[in-house]
């Protein structure tokens, strides 16, 4: 598409000769934001130049190019930590779940508050015993102990007895020790005479 301006206002021509700038150095300053400014680039398509441009825009060419770099700098090292935030964030994860039990021990022992799916996956995945409590309508406490390095800890949780209710755990781990002794209880039996 052809240019219908082919040269500069009278305007653009008196700022030109204010500053020292020629025609062929503005043409440079345009080819150059060409490469980094899209609304540039778009207008350049359509054949249009800086001699199509307000004066106010003209001025600005001779650093745009600069400010486009800049942005362009700007947002490459956003994404390159953005990235890199990503890749640690996985790596952290991979090593949590990797170290689950030490991971979790370590937040015990810190007096850290687990999550609810923290508290879930030491009862489901290293619960080694569980003591049911008492039915009642929706639920029952139940409470199971786990093992965490040769360390046990007792967590009380909330087992649903429907469909509707869900498994949930609000207590935090209490740690237990062991002990094995015999225990003797009286029992009361009637027999008929």
């Amino acid at each position: 598409m052809d240019n219908p301006r082919k040269t500069p206002t009278k305007e653009q021509k008196e700022w030109m000769k204010q500053e020292g700038y020629t025609e062929s150095q503005l043409d440079t300053f345009w080819n150059d934001n060409v490469e980094t400014n899209w609304i540039i680039k778009n207008l350049n398509r359509y054949g249009r130049t800086w001699r199509d441009m307000t004066l106010s825009c003209v001025m600005q060419l001779l650093t745009q190019k600069e400010r486009d770099l800049k942005i362009l700098e700007e947002k490459e090292t956003k994404e390159l930590m953005e990235k890199e935030a990503e890749e640690k964030k996985k790596l952290d994860q991979e090593y949590y779940w990797k170290h689950f039990d030490e991971v979790m021990l370590a937040k015990i022992e810190n007096n850290e508050k687990l999550t609810e799916k923290e508290l879930s996956t030491l009862v489901y995945e290293f619960g080694s015993e569980t003591q049911n409590g008492e039915n009642r309508r929706w639920s029952r406490t139940n409470t199971t102990i786990v093992e965490l390095q040769n360390k046990y800890f007792s967590i009380d949780w909330e087992e649903g007895l429907t469909e509707s209710q869900d498994n949930a755990f609000y207590n935090q781990p209490i740690e237990v020790i062991k002990k094995t002794y015999e225990k003797t209880i009286t029992v009361t039996e009637w027999f008929p005479v």
